[in-house]
């Protein structure tokens, strides 16, 4: 049986001109530009990380970036939370952190952070397939050369796994790969959390997750409720999944 298709999100966490606390919940690695292994951590050891004259400095090694790699299932640690996948360190303005996750493992955060994980299954799972076509738009045409979004509002809020709750991780499973799409392309699925926000800033066309939640109240399934939203569009399916 072929393996899964994975798409890889890149995600702006966080930068610092001061040192920023870094760990892994499993044994991991810390590689350099070359891809050469130059530190290991242990399960939950502690370290700090810092960037100046264009370096990135942990473990006493130096490089204009590193890689922290937790072993297999491993969650890292940046700052002050959990993420899933790996992270890269780059001296970029002071010291910059990008999570470099898997697209379905990424939006487990997200649905729990952009919708109630005790609302209804069909609107967690409008919001997954939702959430899942903006992610996919913003890697084909990133905001930034290092990075394909951010964490905040801005884009889609992102929290790692302190946001991830059985519901919205069933939401994403249940829609793997789903992606919205009009005359072929992907279709950029704006959001709001209200009709009003929904009108005032993406003029009239998005979703609104407070109604999303009425419809699915209702017992519109999520499909029904996408096509209430963005009408028009097809469900498709990312090449590969």
């Amino acid at each position: 049986m072929p393996a899964q298709a994975t798409v890889i999100m890149r995600v702006f966490l966080t930068q610092t001109g001061g040192t920023l606390p870094l760990g892994s919940s499993t044994p991991a690695q810390v590689v350099d530009p070359q891809g050469r292994l130059v530190a290991s951590l242990a399960p939950m050891e502690r370290v700090q990380s810092q960037a100046s004259g264009g370096q990135v400095t942990l473990g006493g090694y130096k490089a204009p970036f590193l890689w922290l790699q937790p072993s297999a299932g491993g969650y890292v640690y940046v700052g002050d939370g959990w993420y899933r996948g790996r992270v890269l360190l780059l001296a970029r303005n002071g010291l910059s952190v990008i999570n470099y996750v898997d697209l379905e493992e990424y939006l487990y955060s997200v649905v729990g952070a952009e919708m109630y994980a005790h609302w209804p299954a069909s609107a967690l799972q409008a919001q997954a397939v939702a959430a899942r076509s903006y992610a996919v738009t913003k890697r084909i045409r990133p905001v930034d050369r290092y990075y394909d979004l951010g964490t905040t509002e801005r884009h889609q809020v992102y929290k790692g796994v302190r946001s991830e709750q059985p519901t919205t991780r069933a939401a994403v499973n249940a829609t793997r790969g789903q992606i919205l799409t009009y005359k072929g392309g992907v279709v950029l699925t704006q959001y709001a959390a209200n009709d009003n926000i929904v009108r005032d800033v993406f003029g009239g066309r998005g979703m609104s997750q407070q109604r999303a939640y009425e419809l699915a109240k209702q017992q519109y399934n999520y499909l029904q409720i996408l096509g209430y939203f963005y009408p028009g569009t097809r469900l498709g399916r990312i090449h590969g999944y």
